[in-house]
């Protein structure tokens, strides 16, 4: 497998479903200067896509969905170039706004199949998808602590586990395995290796088939009130709403429950 090129993220759709696959298994699919712009071409593609209702989000191989960042290729460059730095170069790595949908606001559902080692960056990525189911023997963990690192980008998991949870995670520094963020509900499923992609699939069809417009509004309305809170979250919920209820889908949704058959989703 190459270790750079466009090859390293691969970006496949069937119907209205995305697959987008870090693809380096070599090197634990750890997270390049390039993989980082491939993922941002990824996510734009997909939230531009009218067609494309849901993606999941994997890596190649069985040992790691993401590692983090290739030290070995930052080593690499900085003995090349004593000025590069990942930081400067794309300061959004401190916010999670490069490489993720969350950067691109990216309103449709986003699925993680996690298929290994999710640490570091591969946590984030993890943090940043909206539903995650992980193989029996993921692992989840941030050791920034252990290496004199910060985790600016890791605020958002104040909203989706309890805080004690998420001190372990982040002031312990230490691999939780995928059954003990299941047990917390920060995981959706937890399956073996081998129903890892069929799980996430039949997850991603479920949600396909829902009202398009419907499901992202629900998503928007949420992410948007744990940045503005609960009063005016609701507030900004009912606009986020206006376009739902206006909708071609929300006349086709009755109609088809009356006629007993499926609804033909428009996303309009």
């Amino acid at each position: 497998m190459p270790l750079t090129g466009p090859e390293i993220l691969l970006y496949e759709k069937k119907e209205h479903i995305v697959t987008i696959t870090m693809n380096r298994p070599e090197r634990m699919n750890s997270i390049t200067i390039e993989m980082f712009d491939l993922l941002d071409e990824a996510w734009e593609k997909f939230r531009n896509d009218d067609d494309a209702f849901v993606a999941i989000w994997t890596g190649a191989g069985d040992r790691a969905f993401c590692a983090g960042m290739d030290l070995k290729d930052q080593a690499e460059r900085v003995a090349k170039d004593p000025a590069f730095d990942m930081v400067k170069l794309r300061p959004g790595v401190l916010d999670g706004t490069v490489g993720t949908p969350y950067g691109h606001n990216v309103t449709k559902p986003v699925v993680a199949a996690v298929n290994g080692v999710a640490t570091a960056g591969g946590f984030q990525f993890t943090m940043m998808s909206d539903l995650r189911v992980a193989a029996e023997h993921a692992r989840f963990g941030v050791g920034e602590v252990k290496v004199g690192r910060g985790t600016p980008w890791a605020v958002p998991v104040l909203w989706q586990m309890p805080l004690p949870t998420a001190f372990e995670v982040l002031l312990m520094g230490d691999p939780m395995p995928a059954q003990r963020l299941y047990e917390v509900g920060w995981i959706n499923k937890v399956v073996p290796l081998d129903q890892l992609m069929p799980t996430a699939i039949q997850m991603a069809t479920v949600l396909a088939g829902n009202a398009p417009l419907s499901v992202r509004a629900a998503k928007e309305a949420l992410y948007k009130a744990m940045d503005v809170g609960r009063r005016a979250g609701l507030d900004m919920a009912k606009l986020i709403y206006d376009k739902v209820y206006a909708s071609e889908d929300a006349i086709e949704g009755p109609r088809a429950f009356a006629e007993k058959r499926k609804p033909v989703w428009k996303g309009r």
